[in-house]
């Protein structure tokens, strides 16, 4: 059998390299390829996990609908449960969305370069993807964009907020004055980082019908093996959601540990507040180096072109760090997940080690 016509023409996302799961002694490993925390998820997580696996009944498919969680997702979102669905990842949300509420055939703008994968999603149900560039440093020129959608009327538009990989954070109110224009285009705002910058257009979402907002636990939560994720509309677009979605397919450990982690909001803003704060010394170190030109990131990463990144790469693995190359999207680019001050501290002595092997003698 063969694969239908949009799988067989499509470019896969492409993920990080296998081989860090390959290495047997992963204790002094500092992985900052994929944007995970760096630190295990609250010690709530764990006796939630342990008491869940001697006293819940695993035999029974998962809860469909976790009165709880999306209680304290509520709270925690400041919007009605109506407005709130949960899936098995946000990568998974845009899965339904794109399914839900596209047609192959019909457009998608994204805001590139981002996140590849929901590019991939797209193209792998027939969507045709357009692409609308941000400048060097990774800002939007709202102008040029509200053209580009004058001209294309793209039937979604695809933006990460703030954007992967170069960390920028677009600006609400620009992006809230073309939502209103351009009523029928759906706008999806992936915010998987939002913890990291504090700014949403959330809570606009209970109210605009052409508006889907998408988080993720992956990240800030420290829940990235768990793959659960959620997202936030008007009750109508939850609705049709749901019309497709498979309530049992939230596994019971990922609910679990995703209600304790909500009942331990400061264990999460203590690892992210741990996060800026490294995040503001590693950038104050790239400056000190030469051959390094590093975004301003409103996240819990940074964007570096480098001119020998290869090299930098497997120089950086030589020492157990791993960092995601990301050439296959913008030639002589990598990008740096930021860890506690003390991981990101070790990551300063290699990059200087090899900047001193890579001056001339």
């Amino acid at each position: 059998m063969q694969p239908n016509n949009f799988i067989q023409t499509l470019k896969p996302y492409i993920p990080i390299a296998h081989k860090i799961w390959e290495i047997q002694d992963q204790s002094n490993i500092i992985k900052l390829d994929w944007n995970e925390s760096t630190l295990p998820p609250s010690p709530k997580v764990f006796s939630a996990l342990q008491h869940a696996l001697q006293n819940d009944k695993l035999h029974w498919y998962p809860n469909t609908k976790n009165q709880k969680l999306l209680n304290l997702l509520s709270t925690y979102t400041e919007l009605p449960n109506e407005c709130i669905e949960i899936f098995a990842s946000s990568d998974c949300v845009h899965e339904f969305i794109l399914q839900v509420f596209g047609t192959a055939g019909e457009s998608v703008c994204i805001i590139a370069p981002t996140y590849d994968n929901f590019r991939s999603s797209a193209q792998g149900r027939g969507l045709e993807t357009m692409f609308f560039y941000t400048d060097e440093s990774g800002h939007i020129n709202w102008e040029t964009l509200d053209s580009f959608l004058e001209s294309n009327q793209p039937n979604m538009l695809y933006l990460c907020n703030p954007n992967n990989p170069t960390g920028t954070l677009h600006d609400i109110a620009s992006l809230q004055t073309l939502i209103s224009r351009y009523v029928n285009t759906l706008f999806i705002i992936d915010e998987a980082y939002y913890e990291f910058c504090g700014i949403s257009i959330a809570k606009r979402a209970q109210n605009t019908e052409n508006l889907i907002v998408t988080r993720t636990f992956s990240k800030a939560f420290g829940l990235a093996s768990f793959r659960i994720g959620y997202c936030l509309s008007t009750p109508q677009n939850i609705a049709a959601l749901n019309r497709l979605r498979n309530p049992k397919n939230i596994p019971h450990f990922s609910q679990i540990a995703a209600i304790a982690a909500l009942e331990d909001i400061a264990y999460m803003q203590a690892y992210v507040k741990e996060v800026l704060e490294a995040r503001g010394e590693f950038l104050k170190a790239l400056d000190s180096m030469q051959g390094f030109r590093a975004y301003r990131s409103q996240a819990n990463f940074i964007f570096l072109q480098c001119d020998k990144v290869d090299e930098l790469c497997v120089f950086l693995e030589s020492n157990n760090i791993f960092i995601r190359n990301y050439t296959h999207i913008l030639p002589n680019h990598c990008r740096i997940s930021i860890g506690t001050k003390e991981q990101m501290q070790e990551v300063v002595k290699s990059l200087q080690i090899f900047c001193k092997q890579d001056m001339p003698k």
